[in-house]
């Protein structure tokens, strides 16, 4: 898995492009040690609401999702651990729509209140996914690198929500409803 795009947009929401380069194993089926070791990992995970199409908890959905949409949610995971519960609830969606995109292009987009925490908070989420598919997470500090995206946050400042123009208006829309898409 791999982020090829990241779009820092003015409401405090990031859009990424996620590329599975082969795109058979997308999907947690096969790979169920991603989502049991993960939970081990962050054991309040498995507890995150996922406002899927069937109403299955997040523990029950990372048995048979797609990996970007796992990403996701460690995502808003590892900003909540730097943030220690401050501030308001943080979501975000995972889409794609292969009639138009390759086949193994996702569509990742996440809150974030701090950006540079949330760039620190991408690049060790693909560290993470790609050590747990490889099966070379011990390589993978989770205690030290929480701990530099912390003094990352108290460095830097928070997010405030910009005025959209209308360009930026039509980056941050979801790519809608009426494409015959999966979306989460």
């Amino acid at each position: 898995m791999k982020v090829t795009e990241i779009v820092f947009l003015s409401t405090c929401r990031v859009r990424l492009v996620v590329e599975i380069a082969d795109p058979a194993p997308y999907t947690t089926h096969g790979k169920a040690r991603i989502p049991r070791r993960l939970f081990k990992m962050f054991p309040r995970m498995a507890f995150q609401r996922c406002g899927n199409e069937d109403g299955y908890s997040f523990r029950r959905e990372a048995q048979n999702t797609e990996i970007p949409h796992v990403f996701e949610h460690l995502l808003l995971e590892i900003q909540g651990q730097v943030r220690r519960g401050a501030g308001g609830p943080l979501a975000g969606e995972t889409q794609w729509n292969w009639t138009v995109d390759p086949r193994g292009r996702f569509y990742v987009t996440v809150d974030y209140d701090n950006e540079i925490v949330a760039l620190g908070a991408i690049r060790l989420a693909e560290r993470v996914i790609n050590a747990l598919d490889s099966k070379d997470i011990a390589r993978v500090d989770m205690p030290r690198e929480i701990a530099r995206l912390r003094e990352l946050a108290r460095l830097s400042r928070r997010c405030h929500p910009r005025p959209q123009t209308s360009r930026l208006h039509s980056l941050s829309s979801p790519l809608g409803h009426a494409e015959p898409a999966g979306s989460f």
